[in-house]
């Protein structure tokens, strides 16, 4: 028993590690310690959750001299879940939980007369981790594309019977394709002539698992040329919570005449440039 306090309390007592954030904000790194929240009396110490987290419970030692609210901030997908913590005195000591769908939070109450936490929120490794694995993933993309600019080599086909335009595009970001189709060996994917105003996104294949794989293409003038055909894809721009997301997915051939009209339209204006 002796052995297992130790473990416990070595945990419980271990130095904590701590960033300051935005408007006084104390940044815990979460699962390296039992984090001491400081509160005082007639003051708010707020706790924000990880964007997406949802509370299922909330369970405080001392539930008659400690008042716990719960509140939310933000909109879907990215609500952030609030505890604000409010002790009725000084000098007091307590312990609360709280269990939300992706982890248990552990945290030690204390209040002071005046000192106290305005606001507290965590980093979370595997967050840290993953936002790193995209960011790297989006720059390995980009490099080993054979060459992500204008070639001299490449022509968007003109033959706009052997096309195939069955494809659908999910999300708004600013970067949302104009249109996609293939001529059975390359898929072209049509950008926003707005796209010079903004970084390019990384387009990836997704797989019958949705892994993301790497793809070789490149752009020219505004068009996306992917050296295969694909069932799905993603174009990515940004990290974390200010990733922005367009999907592509491929159906069964279906163009109707608009599209086709459209497409010829740009294809003979590409072509003129070609020319000159």
């Amino acid at each position: 028993k002796k052995k297992d306090l130790a473990i416990a309390q070595k945990w419980i007592n271990s130095k904590t590690t701590t960033i300051q954030g935005n408007n006084g904000e104390v940044i815990f790194l979460f699962g390296e310690s039992m984090p001491s929240i400081v509160t005082a009396p007639l003051r708010l110490t707020d706790i924000a959750l990880e964007p997406g987290e949802v509370i299922k419970d909330v369970q405080i030692g001392d539930s008659i001299r400690w008042a716990v609210s719960l509140s939310v901030s933000g909109e879907e997908p990215y609500l952030i879940s609030h505890i604000i913590i409010k002790p009725t005195d000084k000098n007091l000591q307590t312990t609360m939980n709280i269990m939300t769908n992706k982890r248990v939070y552990r945290l030690n109450l204390i209040s002071e007369a005046k000192k106290f936490m305005p606001a507290v929120s965590f980093n979370y490794p595997n967050s840290i981790i993953k936002t790193l694995e995209d960011y790297k993933n989006q720059m390995k993309a980009k490099s080993e594309s054979k060459n992500f600019y204008k070639t001299k080599d490449d022509e968007i086909p003109s033959n706009i019977e052997n096309l195939d335009f069955g494809y659908s595009v999910e999300g708004n970001a600013p970067f949302k394709p104009l249109r996609i189709y293939n001529d059975g060996i390359k898929t072209y994917i049509q950008m926003p002539k707005n796209l010079k105003f903004y970084e390019a996104p990384a387009l990836m294949i997704l797989d019958s698992s949705n892994e993301k794989q790497i793809v070789n293409y490149r752009l020219k003038y505004d068009t996306f040329i992917v050296d295969r055909l694909f069932n799905k894809a993603i174009l990515l721009s940004n990290v974390g919570s200010k990733q922005e997301k367009i999907k592509i997915t491929k159906h069964s051939n279906k163009a109707n005449q608009d599209i086709v009209n459209n497409v010829l339209y740009d294809l003979s204006l590409q072509n003129k440039k070609e020319n000159k």
